[in-house]
């Protein structure tokens, strides 16, 4: 019988909206016990305890309140029974508009004690986007359907579009388009704020500007909320963009491939689910008439709409050790540079010359919350030493633009050796860890040990985000 081993894991979500907490027990059992590799997967998971979702509390437009946030989180692990030595893993994740803001760093630096082996990711558009799809449990119903789902996730501030085709993340895209670019008076529901995008489309709706007499002001948000959605569609179906678009989308990288379904999520999903809220102003924003005009909208009369196993929240239940892999034999390691601890995992895009650049997807963890990042080197079609050396000059150019030391490179094919040995040549200052042999994907962190006795290879822990599902 294999060895199980129980964990207590803790995930945080702090988005632009709204904040919650989930404290789960995740149980792992080693899958080949006896052999050399262990290989430890997560067998079950289950909730124990689901925090009430709270406003995300702010000291002004800029700056989240670290000390209120503490108050929550320390309230919460109170109600769960719960201390913080308990907890044996986890992870925060910051979206939305609150990991545009300007301390997102001091946040998880308030929250420290509840979290200090956490995985933290303030998860740029491509990470949002996909972890809202885990989440909505729109990944997991491509796989089923052997279909190609595409999950809208619309929040506070942005639109968080992935595509997923058989269970694989094969696109994102990131639009400001949410229910908090406009607030409103609960009492008198005349507009209290306007956030940049939504002016933007304000002064396409109304150039002439014209005065907004009492009661116009839901005309007028209802005209712009509906220049958004058909954004959305644009965006959605591939059509040429308008001009007044370029306010809105953030990022575009969906592939033009035909959708099988939708699954909406995030806050404003609720409301397009159970439609019919009269009082379109109970969260002093405008989320359920944005819901209102995704319901009109051609992606939800044209496309099979699949309900998602989450709405609200992606409700990440932490950050599980997944697999614990060992590295293979042949790699190189400079000295006194392990063990490291969530390192995120950075994947390349082709540029034009057909060559990998890595400095995109890095830029999503420039932060003082990450020591360094591990670059994953795809499957290469050929490995012959000419297309190594020329790899290594690559990452040689690449690797100086990009904070962290050691410098960590992560390769899916049996050439750490040969590719760390030529990038050492090539970069004699930089201390170095080139691995091999290990299963990565979009979004996954590392902890790194220290080479085993007597063994040129290192055990790898992957540490994947973990859902309610």
């Amino acid at each position: 019988m294999a060895k199980e081993m129980t964990l207590v894991s803790v995930g945080i979500d702090v988005g632009t909206t709204t904040t919650q907490l989930v404290i789960s027990q995740l149980t792992l059992v080693n899958v080949m016990p006896g052999s050399q590799v262990p290989k430890v997967e997560i067998t079950h998971k289950s909730i124990s305890y689901m925090g009430k979702v709270h406003f995300t509390p702010f000291e002004d437009r800029r700056h989240v309140d670290g000390t209120a946030l503490r108050k929550i989180v320390a309230k919460e692990y109170e109600k769960a029974g719960v201390k913080p030595e308990q907890i044996d893993t986890g992870a925060i994740i910051i979206t939305g508009e609150t990991a545009k803001k300007e301390n997102a760093s001091e946040i998880i630096h308030s929250l420290a004690d509840y979290a200090g082996d956490f995985v933290v990711a303030t998860a740029g558009p491509d990470l949002e986007s996909m972890i809202a799809g885990k989440g909505s449990g729109a990944e997991a119903l491509s796989k089923r359907l052997h279909a190609c789902i595409a999950n809208i996730d619309i929040g506070g501030g942005t639109t968080n579009i992935a595509y997923f085709d058989r269970g694989k993340c094969i696109g994102t895209a990131c639009i400001n388009v949410g229910g908090r670019l406009f607030e409103v008076d609960p009492i008198s529901h005349r507009l209290t704020y306007v956030s940049s995008p939504a002016q933007k489309i304000m002064n396409y709706c109304n150039p002439n500007n014209n005065q907004i007499s009492n009661g116009n002001d839901l005309v007028l948000i209802k005209n712009c909320l509906n220049s958004m959605v058909e954004c959305v569609e644009r965006v959605i179906f591939q059509e040429p963009l308008l001009p007044q678009d370029n306010y809105l989308v953030m990022t575009n990288l969906l592939p033009d491939v035909k959708i099988d379904g939708v699954v909406f999520s995030g806050g404003v999903a609720k409301y397009i689910y159970l439609p019919g809220i009269k009082e379109w102003w109970i969260h002093g924003d405008v989320g359920p008439l944005l819901a209102e005009a995704f319901q009109e909208s051609r992606i939800n009369k044209s496309l099979p709409v699949h309900e998602g196993a989450e709405t609200i929240h992606a409700t990440v239940l932490g950050a599980g050790a997944h697999t614990v892999n060992v590295s293979g034999s042949t790699i190189t390691v400079s000295e006194h540079t392990l063990p490291i601890r969530n390192v995120p995992a950075v994947y390349p895009e082709l540029d034009m010359t057909g060559k990998f650049s890595w400095l995109k997807d890095a830029e999503n963890y420039t932060d003082s919350l990450y020591r360094t990042v591990a670059l994953i080197v795809p499957t290469l079609p050929n490995t012959d030493f000419q297309t190594i050396l020329s790899l290594a000059e690559t990452l040689a150019c690449e690797l100086p633009l990009i904070k962290g030391e050691p410098k960590v490179i992560i390769a899916q094919q049996d050439i750490a050796k040969v590719l760390g040995q030529t990038l050492q040549r090539l970069l004699p200052a930089s201390p170095l860890v080139c691995l091999d042999g290990i299963e990565l994907a979009f979004g996954d962190f590392l902890d790194i040990a220290k080479p085993l006795p007597y063994q040129d290879a290192v055990p790898v822990i992957v540490k994947t985000l973990i859902f309610a599902r």
